[in-house]
């Protein structure tokens, strides 16, 4: 077993994983020494080796804490290999050692097959009667076929894009094969459609191939060599053949576990430029390889437009969530706008009376008016859409921010409210109504979570190293070890009526949008911090 550190000054190194206990921490005396991360307590976590092979993660009381992914353990914690965990700054993943070479190979056993007993879909030459033999090539020629073969295989393993991979085909099998046209189709929702034509012609005439080539071939599973179509006894009397003066083709089938996948089809109406066996054999081991490559970039295919359609669908969802945090707030929001409209009207009510406007009056006026003035733009930033112009942005400021949209329901729910703003903070690089939207989620999810007196909400803002960290901490019954590794997954919620997008917006806007890290510490009749960590940025 291996212990590899994924970032930080030992990036990629590995250290081996011997003994039943491997102690981890900054002092060389460990096992595994990280004497860079300033973060790393002296003696910080430990290893163990269970009887039944299982390993478990010990915090040893660090200054910092151990995370697994992004929640702190507070007690010994299965990790199996392929897991990461953090100390400090420094990510490592616990991995298993290849096994020898020597060991994969005694797994490959070689078995003869009788031709007699060759599966049915296997590619074999049908070739017309007189068309046995075969042109011999010359070094020159032969070296260039061997060198399209390797980059066939180079191209096949190169690109996951389809239409990318068939061009590449036939640009392969043209610089070999003396065609005037090359095509490829894939067989889509039941039909035979063009995926790849050759030579390029952007007119928009219409090209004609011969479908009963294509067909038969498709039919019997076998590679077609027709050295003079139009006198074939198979096809001369085929209207498409003749109409199409075809002289010589090859259609080589896609043949993948018994389906066929589409052809590759090449034709000439030349009568110097005769297809051989040669030829048609080198046509079908290129479809042979391409068969599987042409599969994986028609997954991915299908995986990135699976992906799109869910990236959509979890767009939808997190300005579902944006206005569902509306929503919660509309009571206090509504609270708000009457103590700020009680004032005016009757200040203005005095006025009237008076005939006359003073100079207090107009100072109670304009104070009132702002006061709703910003309560509407904050509303406004929060549900407009994303715009991701990062500035330098002090985080006091997004928390106060924040903070003026839950005062009423802070009050409403008798929450105490603790603040701790460290001054003189350096400025990140932010998308300020992205964290807004952050801290206000996470303050509503400690209230929430808050249902036993005493309540109270504690916001912690502090300078970390070369990172500003902002603290939520609450007082509610604390979050089950089993449920805090899947807090920030989608569509996960613990709540009847949520959506399941609030922390996984939150972990999406800190993580992959401004570069940081959000963690959750939680015990069960404790309480819950989360904790968003940002990188110190410059001013522009």
């Amino acid at each position: 077993m291996k212990l590899r550190v994924l970032n930080g000054e030992l990036e990629g190194y590995e250290f081996d994983v011997d003994g039943e206990v491997v102690t981890l921490g900054r002092k060389a005396e460990n096992d595994v020494a990280i004497p860079l991360d300033s973060r790393v307590s002296r003696f910080h976590s430990q290893l163990t080796l269970r009887p039944d092979g299982e390993w478990l993660l010990e915090d040893l009381e660090s200054t910092n804490g151990t995370f697994v992914g992004r929640r702190r353990i507070h007690a010994p914690t299965p990790i199996r290999p392929g897991e990461t965990f953090r100390m400090g700054r420094t990510w490592l993943r616990l991995e298993e050692e290849p096994p020898p070479q020597a060991y994969a190979a005694d797994a490959v056993v070689l078995v003869e097959e009788d031709a007699d007993e060759r599966p049915a879909d296997s590619i074999m030459l049908s070739v017309q009667p007189g068309a046995e033999t075969e042109r011999e090539l010359d070094p020159a020629e032969l070296a260039r076929r061997l060198e399209v073969m390797r980059d066939v295989s180079a191209a096949l393993g190169g690109t996951l894009e389809l239409s990318e991979l068939l061009s590449v085909l036939l640009r392969s099998i043209m610089r070999v094969v003396p065609a005037e046209r090359a095509f490829l189709l894939l067989c889509e929702d039941g039909e035979l459609q063009p995926r790849a034509v050759w030579p390029v012609d952007d007119s928009s005439k219409e090209t004609a191939i011969s479908r009963s080539i294509v067909e038969r071939a498709m039919d019997e599973h076998v590679t077609l060599l027709l050295s003079d179509a139009m006198s074939d006894e198979r096809f001369g009397d085929v209207d498409s053949v003749q109409d199409l003066r075809i002289r010589s083709a090859i259609c080589a089938p896609l043949l993948r576990a018994g389906d066929v996948l589409g052809v590759i089809f090449l034709d000439t109406t030349s009568a110097t430029h005769v297809f051989d066996r040669g030829d048609a054999e080198m046509v079908s081991s290129i479809a042979s390889q391409a068969v599987v490559a042409i599969e994986n970039a028609r997954l991915y295919t299908e995986l990135r437009r699976a992906y799109e359609e869910l990236k959509t669908a979890q767009e939808q969802m997190i300005r579902s969530e944006k206005l569902s945090i509306i929503g919660t707030l509309s009571a206090s929001i509504a609270h708000d706008m009457a103590n700020a409209v009680s004032p005016m009207v009757t200040a203005m009510d005095l006025a009237l009376d008076r005939n006359q406007f003073d100079a207090s009056t107009e100072r109670s006026l304009e104070r009132q008016l702002q006061r709703m003035l910003a309560l509407v733009q904050r509303l406004r930033s929060f549900s407009r859409p994303e715009r991701m112009a990062m500035v330098p942005t002090d985080v006091n400021e997004v928390v106060d921010g924040a903070l003026s949209l839950i005062g009423t329901e802070l009050q409403h729910e008798s929450v105490t409210l603790d603040l701790q703003l460290a001054e003189d903070l350096p400025p990140v690089n932010a998308a300020p109504t992205q964290l807004d939207r952050v801290i206000l989620n996470l303050c509503l999810n400690a209230m929430e979570a808050m249902e036993a007196e005493p309540k109270r909400l504690t916001i912690t803002t502090e300078l970390d190293g070369d990172e500003v960290a902002i603290s939520v901490r609450d007082t509610g019954p604390g979050i089950p070890p089993e449920l805090q590794a899947r807090l920030f997954e989608p569509f996960f919620t613990t709540k009847e009526t949520g959506t399941g997008m609030g922390l996984f917006s939150c972990r999406r806007i800190v993580e992959e949008e401004h570069g940081g890290a959000i963690e959750v510490d939680s015990l069960v009749g404790e309480g819950t911090t989360v904790t968003v960590r940002l990188p110190v940025g410059t001013e522009a």
